[in-house]
């Protein structure tokens, strides 16, 4: 018989959903791989209970990353492999044919066919279900139909871009040709629903049926979630993996940190950057593990409807006040690095110094401001409850005073901010977070022009010409340099100015062995050594 060694983990629910349900490298013909190990996951929710699961309606969910098997997977490299797809081909970038492992089933048994991920694809895609995966699907031919934006009805209910050729093989037709087709299927959004989930969805979440290595046992919305192994599935599962995971509710993070300090709980994903220095000293280096790659970035943000009111001298010299090493290794005492480009460093194309204004220079902004005229006061808004943003907001501010330029920090409810910036009342910059789904340049800058994410009524001809470019290569290496040649001109607009990346801290025993998906932590990968 075998020992089972029972841990309890803690993660965080995301502030943003941007997770991918994707996994680190190996093979799906070691399906019993780690099978003598096992860990508990605890989980954190303002709420107070676990709301939805699955990915589809939760796509940053790390329930749901253990009970759904994607078509394809990340490595810990950020690279992609075949899960639930067999394969993935396309020869123009826009077609892609998908063809699925054979006689795989849900954890209930019944058989997965290419049939189910088409119906299920169709079903997340249509507006009128209200799935928080609909976003996913917008680069799919035919999506517009399924989501007017006049508020009319649909013109259909299945995407025309999906095509079903056998019970083994489908094909996705993109509106444009797009290379990240292979890493858009390694995301939550993209999980199968068996067809029994599709008459009520929000009951279906709360006892889903998933098609993953593990299947949920328990859920207590307000006390615990916990899953197992299943025995009778065919695919991947990560070394060390974990025969039972438990996610313990919590309230807030500080509560939880002391307890795995205590040794009441196992696992803390994403340490708050104000525990960090804390954990360091409680922990050691033992039960502290900094994720190597960066998969979120902090950056100021310029609504171009201010244009008039903060000129581009103006926003130049903003970015010049800001001393982002500084912020980094005193304010936040190591938990954050100075960003100086779009990109983060788990995405090929990134560069240390892609950013020319992002190097701290008073005297150069003191005579921008003076050749601007400007004299005038810059408020900085920021989410009220955050205080990482009101530290970096009251640092910015200070260091402007030293130019003579009035920055005021702004703090506004987080629910009201986001009205702000969504219905375009901002008065100033603000800060924001962004993180990926996914380790691609596109999700970093093609991001930026797609006005739905920041709501800047930002456009660049020259980037938007780039990103198409750098979508429609056959190759990482022939892509990087449209991408690149993007942010420069996204850059040199100053609509977006990098701040920092928040380096991801796991506080765990030092039996549990974190793991991740090209920079994303995911509980359910933890390789468990106890």
């Amino acid at each position: 018989m075998k020992k089972s060694t029972q841990l309890l983990a803690l993660t965080a629910t995301a502030t943003l959903a941007l997770s991918g349900c994707s996994l680190d490298g190996g093979s799906s013909d070691s399906p019993d791989a780690g099978r003598n190990r096992a860990i508990s996951a605890v989980q954190i929710s303002s709420s107070g209970q676990i709301e939805r699961i699955t990915g589809p309606q939760n796509p940053g969910s790390q329930i749901g990353m253990g009970l759904c098997e994607p078509l394809t997977g990340i490595k810990e490299d950020g690279t992609i492999f075949m899960r639930a797809a067999e394969s993935v081909e396309s020869t123009d970038q826009r077609t892609w044919t998908v063809k699925i492992q054979p006689d795989r089933t849900f954890s209930d048994g019944t058989p997965i066919t290419a049939k189910t991920w088409v119906d299920s694809f169709n079903f997340s895609a249509l507006g009128s279900n209200a799935m928080a995966g609909n976003y996913a699907f917008i680069d799919i031919e035919g999506y517009d139909d399924l989501n007017p934006s006049d508020g009319s009805k649909p013109k259909g209910k299945t995407l025309s871009g999906l095509e079903l050729v056998d019970d083994t093989m489908f094909t996705l037709t993109m509106n444009k040709p797009y290379n990240d087709v292979p890493y858009l299927l390694s995301t939550l959004p993209y999980c199968p629903m068996p067809e029994s989930g599709f008459a009520d969805p929000i009951a279906y979440d709360k006892l889903p049926i998933g098609n993953g290595p593990y299947t949920l046992t328990k859920l207590d919305p307000q006390v615990e979630a916990i899953e197992e192994l299943d025995p009778n599935y065919q695919g991947w599962v990560p070394e060390g993996a974990a025969e039972k995971i438990t996610f313990k509710v919590y309230r807030d993070a500080n509560t939880a940190y002391q307890d795995v300090v205590a040794g009441n709980v196992d696992i803390l994903r994403s340490l708050p950057p104000g525990l960090v220095a804390q954990g360091k000293n409680s922990l050691g280096e033992e039960g502290l593990t900094a994720i190597a790659s960066n998969t979120l970035e902090t950056y100021i943000s310029w609504p171009t409807y201010l244009d008039d009111t903060f000129p581009q001298e103006v926003r130049e010299a903003f970015s010049m006040i800001v001393d982002r090493n500084a912020i980094a290794e005193k304010l936040f005492l190591g938990s954050s690095l100075g960003a100086r480009s779009l990109m983060p460093d788990s995405v090929a194309a990134y560069r240390e110094d892609a950013c020319e204004t992002c190097t701290y220079d008073p005297e150069k902004a003191k005579s921008l401001i003076e050749q601007a005229g400007f004299t005038g006061s810059i408020p900085l808004t920021y989410d009220a409850a955050n205080t990482t943003d009101a530290s970096t907001a009251l640092a910015i501010s200070n260091e402007a005073r030293k130019i003579g330029l009035d920055v005021e920090p702004r703090p506004v409810a987080g629910n009201a901010l986001g009205e702000q910036i969504n219905n375009y009342e901002l008065e100033g910059p603000t800060i924001q977070l962004w993180g990926s789904s996914f380790p691609s340049a596109s999700e970093w800058v093609a991001s930026i022009l797609v006005d739905a994410n920041y709501h800047l009524k930002y456009a660049n001809p020259t980037a938007t010409k780039e990103v198409a470019a750098a979508w429609a290569a056959k190759s990482p290496e022939e892509a990087t340099p449209h991408w690149q040649a993007a942010e420069d001109a996204i850059l040199a607009d100053q609509v977006l100015q990098p701040l920092y990346y928040q380096v991801m801290y796991i506080a765990h025993k030092d039996c549990v062995d974190p793991a991740s998906a090209g920079g994303d932590m995911q509980i359910y990968r933890s390789n468990v050594t106890c």
